[in-house]
């Protein structure tokens, strides 16, 4: 792939990246035929790219067969439609992370999402492990950046920004999924980052992004807009053409309300019943996951009901 391509992605890849939950049956085997059909759903509601993730797509669960059958699916059911992100997995090695690249190239993926599987044992390590498999695959590669336990003790370690700013120099590195968990370092990536990188931010949806906007950010990771792409995508067109007004007023008046309800319930597992309720996906959760408690269930389908969702 040529630098010009590298370039286009980091340019194409804007507004709501929805994070796709990996469905399962009442025998908790993944149900592919549930995710082709919610990927379409997203597409043809105007989303315009989709991702695989190791937390929202439940990679912990799974076995390396049905993450690489998982990442085929999206691919192909989003061919044409929209533009993919496929990961690799939490666990394994560097010779497995590229194994999961060569996959997603030769299924046609976009972009690889590539999540560090150890612990922090110096930066020129942690670039070792991205150039291994950015030198092997000719494929658009981000990094899922998010703290790591510090191999030689003393808690976690983020992605530092000459780090990051190093793996950048990587032509076929071309952005990262930005999920420091930390408000104030999140800001200073984005902000020492966003002129050369593809920055999409985890964790506050539409809220985050009115932050990351300003600081150069093109897009960021659904929520809501996992069951109502209408809302990301209206709140998205109101930031790019200077609705600022009408932006703010999406996230305080219906972000905001519904993450304060569900996100004690767990935000991975009450989406996945948001998905149910609105007919998008079975709501069954693989063990030693689990549904969200009964109660809870009623309590979400009374806020979805207020909210003029179902």
């Amino acid at each position: 792939m040529s630098e010009t391509k590298y370039d286009d992605l980091r340019q194409a890849v804007t507004g709501p990246v929805i994070p796709l939950p990996t469905p399962f049956n009442s025998d908790f085997d993944v149900d592919y035929n549930a995710l082709a059909t919610y990927v379409r759903f997203l597409a043809d509601n105007g989303i315009q790219t989709v991702m695989s993730t190791v937390g929202t797509s439940r990679f912990n669960l799974l076995t390396t067969e049905e993450m690489l059958q998982i990442n085929k699916t999206v691919i192909e059911a989003a061919a044409g439609k929209a533009k993919t992100i496929v990961s690799t997995p939490m666990t394994g090695s560097t010779r497995q992370c590229i194994q999961f690249a060569q996959h997603a190239k030769e299924n046609g993926a976009d972009i690889l999402l590539v999540y560090h599987p150890e612990r922090h044992y110096g930066d020129d390590t942690l670039y070792e492990f991205i150039h291994a498999i950015a030198s092997a695959v000719d494929i658009a590669i981000m990094l899922h950046e998010m703290p790591m336990r510090n191999g030689q003790g003393g808690g976690q370690v983020q992605y530092s920004i000459p780090l990051l700013q190093r793996l950048l120099d990587i032509p076929n590195v071309i952005g990262m999924k930005e999920e420091s968990l930390d408000i104030n370092y999140g800001n200073q990536v984005v902000k020492a980052t966003s002129e050369r990188a593809l920055i999409v931010g985890a964790g506050g949806g539409m809220s985050r992004y009115l932050r990351d906007h300003w600081n150069g950010a093109r897009a960021f990771l659904g929520g809501i807009g996992n069951f109502q792409p209408e809302i990301e995508l209206d709140f998205f067109n109101k930031m790019i053409s200077g609705d600022y007004g009408g932006a703010h007023e999406i996230v305080y008046n219906t972000e905001l309300p519904y993450f304060g309800a569900v996100v004690p319930m767990g935000w991975h597992i009450s989406l996945k019943e948001a998905l149910h309720l609105k007919g998008l996906m079975p709501p069954y959760e693989r063990p030693p996951l689990r549904r969200i408690l009964p109660e809870q269930r009623e309590q979400l389908k009374t806020v979805m009901q207020n909210n003029g969702w179902l």
